[in-house]
């Protein structure tokens, strides 16, 4: 599971990724206290063991044994 929220904070976007959500809650209220805007919120569970990587979502294998080997 993670939590992706985005905030309007000085005329820009800024996007907060976290898998808590006691680390989340902390960093928007430290946006909030910059006068910043939670616009969204959402949690998605993490079934298919995807990561986002540089803002992409990716397949990522949920253990070393189920991923590809250098073979491959």
């Amino acid at each position: 599971m993670y939590l992706i929220s985005q905030v309007w904070s000085k005329a820009k976007f800024h996007t907060v990724i976290s898998e808590s959500e006691s680390f989340h809650q902390k960093a928007l209220c430290k946006l909030e206290a910059q006068g910043g805007k939670v616009v969204r919120t959402e949690r998605i569970d993490n079934t298919l063991g995807s990561v986002i990587v540089n803002g992409k979502r990716s397949v990522w294998p949920l253990t070393k044994s189920e991923g590809a080997g250098p073979d491959v």
